[in-house]
């Protein structure tokens, strides 16, 4: 199942994610930042309107794994191939780039927004039962609540200990697995919330960065960038997202509506519907065109669309015809589109 408004944040989220990697002036780079917890959100949504409950564990998880995992690997094999080909003598050309690029730590950079996808994708059907079981709104942002203090505290007190070693590699997973998971809850609820709901969700959630961002404004004498506190999330990173998001969500079907007056609704489901592919090839984009942020951001995006439009385009005109084999056709499609 399909609903507008979900496209249309997936939309704004994949636009901002890009937007961020332009490095646009700071005060824009404050402005998008809740482009991933957004995408995490709506993750969420997708997953309620999507999932059946009977489903087993292991063959989702398989399943999850087959459209994160290997379109990711199956784009890094094509860019490190070709990179070789063109510039052997390329930086990104080591073991340690190669290898962290596969695992999703770091290498050739932007992919480590795939590995949270896909601790949350391993959590999702738990999260499901979860949102199930308790069926009143308060009590459920209650708990909710609870473990993200919790989380919290445990952050405080263990970010000096998992910046290398194996506490790093803890530190990749915990930490961003956890809070991730509790935003993937909220989008799980939002999507059934009334607009009373969502308002007060709005604005306790920017009431929250207020006081935490005056607090620090006091301490440091300074606005600090809810980018500090990303890596990993901490609540003052996440209340910023959380208001934009539920407002965003709040004028959905608005902006909808908007863009279909303009009749872009189908260009906006498009790159809705291929997200992932354009955020992978906007990769060698953004490190091979240099021009001023807002060119560059225009050029980027627009090329990132036009290259996933032309592989659709192959698939299906020139491929797919040729394929009588409907279970290859079927992991072609798992591979190389969405």
């Amino acid at each position: 199942m399909r609903d507008d408004k979900v496209d249309v944040l997936r939309f704004i989220g994949l636009a901002m994610i890009i937007l961020a990697h332009v490095n646009p002036p700071s005060i824009i780079f404050q402005l998008r930042n809740f482009d991933v917890p957004l995408m995490v959100l709506v993750s969420g949504m997708s997953f309620g309107l999507s999932y059946k409950n009977n489903t087993p564990y292991v063959g989702y998880i398989f399943r999850r794994i087959k459209r994160l995992i290997l379109p990711v690997w199956f784009f890094l094999t094509l860019y490190f191939s070709v990179n070789f080909i063109v510039n052997p003598t390329s930086s990104e050309i080591n073991f340690r780039t190669i290898i962290t690029s596969y695992t999703l730590i770091s290498g050739i950079g932007y992919v480590w927004i795939i590995r949270v996808f896909l601790m949350v994708a391993i959590a999702s059907p738990l999260i499901f039962s979860f949102n199930k079981i308790i069926h009143n709104d308060r009590n459920y942002f209650a708990i909710l609540m609870v473990i993200f203090l919790a989380y919290e505290i445990v952050r405080y007190f263990l970010l000096p200990y998992i910046q290398d070693g194996i506490g790093k590699i803890i530190g990749l997973i915990i930490p961003y697995i956890i809070p991730y998971a509790i935003i993937f809850s909220i989008g799980l609820r939002m999507l059934n919330m009334n607009i009373i709901k969502l308002i007060i969700l709005s604005g306790l959630s920017l009431m929250l960065f207020i006081f935490i961002g005056v607090w620090l404004l006091l301490l440091n004498g300074e606005f600090t960038p809810t980018q500090m506190f990303k890596y990993p999330p901490s609540i003052y990173y996440f209340s910023y997202a959380l208001f934009v998001s539920a407002t965003l969500f709040i004028f959905s079907q608005n902006l909808s509506d908007v863009f279909k007056k303009m009749k872009i609704n189908k260009q906006i489901s498009f790159v809705a519907n291929n997200s992932m592919w354009i955020y992978l090839w906007h990769i060698p984009l953004i490190k091979m065109i240099h021009l001023n942020y807002a060119y560059k951001y225009i050029v980027v995006f627009l090329i990132s669309i036009l290259i996933v439009f032309l592989q659709l385009f192959i698939l299906n005109k020139i491929i797919f015809p040729y394929i009588k084999n409907s279970r290859m056709k079927k992991n072609i499609k798992n591979l190389l589109m969405g």
